[in-house]
């Protein structure tokens, strides 16, 4: 046994510095990587970011007791502003994977929170505000839907389009008050003006996932919607739909047959970038092989390329962002027992691929769905951080310029 360890000592002294490395490393953010500060105080959690016109946009949440407050603070370059509250209330249905977004057009800015409608867990409306650039004030609060059954409204996403926004979104309408065959979850997408009143809605499909997060994004050809579908038979893969000329919607059809079968919602829907290209990105486990894919859509008709980006360990709660340059980024949890890695992976346009290791942060739901936007030539990403005391959000910059070059 001596002798072979004599003769073996260098290759074990290898495996040994590689493992300590990597534990070492995973606790570490790389050396590309830096905290970015942001203006938040205290406990907080489910963090957005929006960026228009060289100014980065971050709403959260902060609880206090039964409180729940929404506030957003803006980043010129170089200083935040004091952050200001959009609404609160006590009746709040706060989740951690269908939180409020925010959405900026020429001044005017997108908020909505999601507000109980009857004491059943999952009945609640999207409420929404608006900020008119015009008046500099926010509309009073109001429904997203137009129906008022007691059912679940959630999973928002939303875009500038026109003088104001397009949002999709699930919407539980048609999961209430009909035979238990015909109950079905549906995604729908409608138009918010400027001053906040509501433009025309669509059904985009009648039965998609309960409960996993839409996208939306404009792309060369109109706004396209990303979305987990829902067969009868419990195939829930990642289906788009695009707003065509005669604003009417394209019929849903698979980014890529994963035919991932499951018979319960994964609670882990697709994020979808565009800039010339439209990158899907997303979280996919057929017979228990967990996998997060990214796809791509040039001047094709439709999706032709996919990748694998992670698959053992992968956990998913994606998002994606795309440069003028049409190089891609992904951000996704990979897990490693109870914590998990926040991975960046950069794709550049020539194929070229670089993983990247953010930061070590808790597996379990409490971390929610880390962002990602691009801002001033970099990668600003944020996401909920978590310990014995309570839980804060970190923001973290990774300067992706060098890379590009």
């Amino acid at each position: 046994m001596l002798k072979w360890f004599k003769k073996n000592y260098i290759y074990i002294l290898i495996l040994i510095l590689a493992i300590v490395g990597r534990e070492l490393f995973r606790g570490e953010e790389p050396k590309f990587t830096f905290e970015f500060s942001n203006p938040i105080e205290g406990d907080a959690a489910m963090s957005r970011l929006f960026v228009q016109d060289d100014i980065l946009y971050m709403s959260w949440v902060e609880e206090t007791d039964s409180l729940a407050i929404l506030k957003y603070s803006t980043f010129n370059g170089s200083k935040w502003t004091e952050p200001e509250m959009i609404a609160q209330g006590h009746d709040w249905f706060v989740n951690w994977a269908d939180f409020p977004t925010i959405a900026v057009n020429n001044g005017n800015i997108f908020a909505h929170y999601l507000q109980k409608s009857a004491p059943d867990t999952y009945a609640y409306d999207v409420m929404y505000r608006v900020f008119n650039a015009s008046n500099e004030k926010w509309t009073a609060p109001q429904k997203l839907h137009q129906d008022s059954t007691k059912s679940e409204h959630g999973f928002v996403s939303v875009i500038p389009y026109g003088d104001g926004f397009m949002a999709s979104w699930l919407d539980g309408r048609t999961t209430v008050n009909r035979p238990d065959s015909l109950k079905q979850m549906t995604i729908r997408a409608g138009i918010i003006h400027a001053d906040g009143s509501l433009g025309q809605q669509w059904e985009l499909d009648q039965r998609v996932c309960d409960c996993c997060s839409t996208s939306i994004t404009e792309t060369l050809d109109g706004p396209m919607v990303t979305y987990r579908d829902r067969t009868d038979d419990e195939i829930r893969d990642i289906y788009a739909v695009r707003l065509l000329e005669d604003q009417t919607w394209s019929a849903p059809a698979a980014v890529y047959n994963d035919n991932w079968q499951i018979n319960g919602c994964p609670v882990n829907g697709p994020a979808i970038a565009s800039n010339g290209m439209t990158a899907v990105a997303w979280f996919t486990k057929p017979a228990e092989m967990a996998k997060v894919k990214v796809a791509f859509k040039g001047s094709s008709d439709w999706f032709d390329e996919v990748l694998v980006l992670q698959d053992a360990g992968a956990i998913g709660r994606v998002d994606v962002a795309v440069d003028q340059y049409a190089n891609t980024y992904v951000l996704y949890m990979k897990s490693f027992g109870d914590m998990a890695d926040l991975i960046l992976t950069h794709i550049s346009n020539t194929g070229e691929r670089m993983n990247h290791i953010l930061a070590s942060i808790t597996a379990e739901r409490a971390s929610g769905f880390p962002q990602l936007e691009l801002f001033d030539e970099r990668a600003i990403i944020s996401f909920t951080d978590t310990d014995s005391t309570g839980s804060r959000v970190r923001t973290l910059a990774f300067p992706y310029k060098s890379f590009l070059e």
